[in-house]
């Protein structure tokens, strides 16, 4: 289902300002034309081929996804050029053309910038339990969508700067992959990120996107020494807890009341979910939930709607001297663009 709604939108992002272009632009040369067929099928080809066959050949499809991008918000600019010429009774005037054309550019430009410019976001966390550990340096690590704009060389790069940090604790916190992810690059990924070094290890859980992809999660991330919370707590050493969540779309999620039965609630706990939405349920039994999901919106103005939809969409919230973290995910889904947001890894210090 989730590879139709992605082949669907796609489709549309290319058929809709080609079917656009012929209308407006109805005394185009012959040439121009034929040009424009030709990109479109080229579009169109690569799209479904990316989708169903899952090849390698990334930096041409990040070219024709560019050029998908650029040609839909050009015709978004023509859009409102026209309603705007219709609302002010202004004809419209075609030497306007190459401005939108350097806007579209432009934004396209800054949204890829934006999506292979990762950062790193610091946060300081405070949880008022005892423990003979004076404080917890942890990565957390979501939405990676490997294949749809992040390759495994750029997971290759982010285990280099993780293991030059030591943190002692690493948290994968779902959708590292996806329904567009190849198989050999799936592996490829795990195998990478399990050779980060951390004092406690690496866990990870799933997100919504894993769900689309018909393997076995847990045999894979068992494969690569990842341990692996479904519905789960490990004890650190006797130091701190932590919980892992299966994604709240399935439905099927046991609750956190039962998970946590023989738990010691003294220790400090960290839970894992993949969806902010349980944040209130989950930080009964914990001090810190890590959750990813949203990417902020990924493009304005989504960030709009996922501001409507969560109560923190984004960043840190802390109620009762709990703390849910929001990460805008590592990757991007579907293309490698983001507008007003950012790719990220969190480092979250905590102190006790």
């Amino acid at each position: 289902m989730m590879i139709l709604f992605y082949t669907i939108l796609s489709l549309f992002l290319i058929i809709a300002p080609f079917y656009y272009f012929l209308r407006i632009f109805k005394h185009m040369k012959k040439s121009s034309r034929y040009i424009l067929y030709t990109l479109t099928i080229v579009s169109i080809l690569t799209l479904l081929i990316k989708i169903f066959l899952k090849p390698s050949f990334d930096l041409w499809f990040y070219t024709v996804s560019f050029y998908i991008l650029s040609c839909f918000l050009f015709c978004l600019c023509i859009l409102i050029y026209r309603l705007w010429c219709h609302y002010f009774h202004h004809a419209f005037q075609k030497s306007i053309m190459p401005i939108f054309v350097l806007i579209s550019l432009l934004v396209t430009g800054i949204g890829y910038y934006s999506h292979f410019d990762r950062q790193v976001t610091h946060y300081q966390i405070s949880i008022e339990k005892d423990t003979t550990l004076k404080s917890l340096k942890l990565a957390f690590i979501s939405d990676i969508h490997i294949s749809s704009g992040t390759t495994p060389q750029d997971i290759q790069n982010l285990v280099k700067t993780l293991n030059q940090k030591d943190y002692d604790l690493i948290c994968l916190g779902g959708d590292i992959f996806d329904e567009s992810s190849s198989m050999n690059d799936i592996e490829q990924t795990l195998q990478i990120l399990s050779t980060i070094h951390s004092q406690y290890g690496i866990f990870a859980i799933d997100g919504n996107h894993e769900r689309y992809v018909s393997i076995s999660t847990q045999e894979l991330y068992q494969k690569y020494q990842i341990t692996y919370l479904n519905e789960n707590f490990v004890c650190i050493d006797g130091l701190f807890n932590i919980i892992g969540r299966e994604d709240v779309s399935l439905r099927t999620s046991t609750s956190i009341e039962t998970i946590c039965q023989n738990m010691d609630m003294s220790l400090p706990t960290i839970v894992l979910d993949h969806n902010p939405l349980r944040y209130e349920e989950n930080l009964k039994f914990a001090d810190i939930q890590l959750s990813g999901h949203t990417h902020a919106g990924q493009v304005f103005p989504g960030s709009l709607i996922t501001g409507l939809i969560y109560d923190n969409d984004y960043g840190v919230l802390i109620k009762n001297n709990k703390s849910l973290i929001v990460s805008s995910g590592y990757g991007s889904w579907g293309f490698p663009l983001r507008l007003m947001t950012q790719c990220e890894y969190v480092e979250v210090h905590v102190s006790f």
